[in-house]
């Protein structure tokens, strides 16, 4: 080997090892301003606040208009307070009335039965009763008795503008 070829190697083995002391050394000396205390207040950043209230909205399987509701009603059901630095939350579903099933695997499907678990469990949470309950294109007459509120706010229409209002 040449004296000119053991320079250029040389030179190379150098090189790489600057080019990887640049990578490496930034990442090594790093200093991480992050922290974070677990999931000691659940999966949320900040305290949640339930709220005794709920949001149905009527499923209808066959128009998009309650899937533009339930998006346009997540602002009242989740909120964060800046200066209390609390979110503020309550549960926001879609209702469905019970379907009259005979076989097993339609049963499965029966969304109203979740429901109905989910609301026992509500209501209990809640001592019984609701500070609100919203209903969204759902007839109150189809509302079991059992799932009281102090108010109730009832919002009807066809149009996603007008029930985003």
């Amino acid at each position: 080997m040449t004296r000119k070829n053991m320079i250029q190697i040389q030179i190379t083995a150098i090189s790489i090892f600057i080019i990887l002391l640049g990578a490496l050394l930034p990442s090594a000396t790093a200093d991480s301003k992050i922290s974070i205390q677990g999931f000691t207040k659940g999966v949320s950043w900040k305290p949640v606040i339930p709220m005794k209230k709920i949001t149905m909205i009527n499923f209808d399987g066959n128009s998009l208009i309650d899937d533009y509701t339930y998006l346009a009603a997540v602002p009242t059901s989740v909120f964060y307070d800046e200066n209390g630095k609390h979110i503020f939350s309550n549960p926001l579903v879609f209702y469905q009335d019970r379907k009259n099933t005979k076989d097993d695997k339609e049963r499965s499907l029966n969304a109203r039965q979740g429901l109905d678990y989910f609301m026992e469990d509500w209501m209990s949470y809640c001592n019984g009763y609701l500070d609100q309950m919203t209903l969204i294109n759902v007839p109150k007459n189809s509302i079991p008795h059992e799932w009281k509120a102090k108010e109730y706010t009832i919002v009807e229409g066809d149009d996603p503008y007008q029930i985003a209002s």
